[in-house]
């Protein structure tokens, strides 16, 4: 039958480590109890042999707490450890198997949106966001966040050049090697440890270059994305894999102008309203019918979907901006554009358009075969816009210079 279970992992000033395992009245009552970080004490639980298959501690013994468990807060002690540490070097993560657990200290040179998707398993609607991490071993893999986890370590918190250091990551073997969050994952953020230094000097001297992917993505993406020009979507064939599969690259580019939209063809649709669906619904005697959750809601909300032409100095290229991107490029969520068009302020709304126009920026694309007018085309989406950081931009730039120097003698 159904029941609820709640664990944590608990680390002594001895540095060693034992997982707590509450059901049900238990779980209900000492959740709200337990803080990752903080110290208490615990009495009146019990004892039984770990179970391996789930319990990757090095205990022999898990405890139980059960309904007559008490669990008091201490408050902080200076013996304990936040976490204990057993740190395995990127370059050595090649030679594991997979669904080895361990421990990962690393700076973060890319970080991903966050994505929506479905669990073919559960078909429950998921939230990932994927981290790229490197460190001096010179190598760097993908560590795939979940959830809630997934929203809390956003660009903000770890932008690219963050210390991370990972506690229970588990080793995939998708893509070649990467690493995912299990339920007892802890992720702490610039960690008070010796490695951080060491790790901060190793990324201000390489910026993280020239490290091996060891997650590699056969439609050219690994790692961060490589920078491309709109030549070389054309000769390089971009997102024309006969599998499928996406291309992932990076664009310098100017927006040259958004596509003319109107009353009958606005930029936007109506989507379901409800948190991480985003589908198309129809409207049906003032109810809005979303078919993926086969239910009928009193109100929608309108996500952009946004056509710009873009160049650079090989040529020109349509590219199609979805929410978030499209936001950021007219500086007005899709609510806010709605009544202009509704109450006939068409100039205004042209003029938010036109604002946009001849602005560059980094943008992060996806290129993806795909059927239209009875034609198999690649189309090219963003997943990202960058600002110009002038100062990024000129590294870039040189770096591009000594590659030349060095390969033209």
């Amino acid at each position: 039958g159904e029941g609820k279970l709640f664990s944590v992992n608990l680390l002594d000033e001895h540095g060693g480590e034992i997982r707590a395992t509450m059901f049900n009245d238990a779980a209900d009552r000492l959740f709200p109890i337990f803080q990752e970080g903080k110290v208490f004490t615990i009495s009146k639980g019990t004892l039984k042999p770990a179970n391996k298959k789930f319990n990757k501690l090095p205990h022999d013994y898990a405890l139980t707490l059960n309904r007559d468990a008490e669990v008091n807060f201490y408050g902080d002690d200076s013996k304990i450890k936040e976490q204990n540490y057993d740190f395995k070097t990127i370059n050595s993560i090649q030679d594991l198997p997979a669904e080895t657990i361990l421990d990962l200290v690393g700076v973060v040179t890319d970080i991903q949106p966050l994505a929506q998707i479905t669990s073919s398993r559960t078909q429950k609607e998921l939230t990932k966001r994927s981290i790229t991490i490197s460190d001096d071993s010179n190598a760097s893999i993908e560590f795939t966040l979940w959830n809630a986890k997934a929203e809390e370590l956003d660009e903000k918190l770890v932008p690219v050049g963050t210390v991370v250091a990972i506690k229970g990551a588990k080793v995939t073997e998708y893509s070649g090697r990467s690493l995912t969050t299990t339920f007892s994952s802890a992720v702490q953020v610039n960690p008070n440890i010796p490695e951080l230094s060491r790790l901060q000097n190793w990324f201000r001297a390489t910026e993280g270059k020239s490290v091996v992917a060891l997650t590699q993505y056969s439609g050219g993406r690994s790692g961060p994305n490589k920078r491309r020009t709109i030549g070389d979507i054309t000769e390089m064939k971009l997102g024309l894999n006969p599998d499928g599969k996406s291309d992932y690259f990076d664009l310098k580019a100017t927006l040259i102008f958004c596509k003319k939209y109107d009353l009958e063809r606005p930029p936007w649709y109506q989507a379901c309203p409800k948190e991480g669906c985003n589908k198309k619904v129809m409207e049906m005697d003032n109810q809005y019918r979303c078919e993926k959750c086969n239910q009928d809601y009193p109100n929608r909300k309108l996500r952009y979907i946004l056509s710009i032409l873009v160049a650079d100095e090989d040529g020109s290229q349509w590219i199609t901006a979805f929410n978030a991107e499209a936001e950021q490029i007219l500086g007005r969520p899709a609510e806010e554009m709605e009544p202009l068009i509704l109450n006939g302020n068409e100039d205004e709304f042209t003029r938010v358009l036109h604002k946009a126009n001849l602005k560059t920026y980094i943008f992060g694309c996806r290129a993806k075969l795909d059927q239209q007018q009875e034609e198999m085309r690649a189309r090219i989406s963003l997943t990202k816009i960058t600002e110009i950081d002038q100062k990024a931009e000129c590294r870039y730039l040189l770096d591009k210079i000594a590659m030349y120097d060095k390969y033209s003698h």
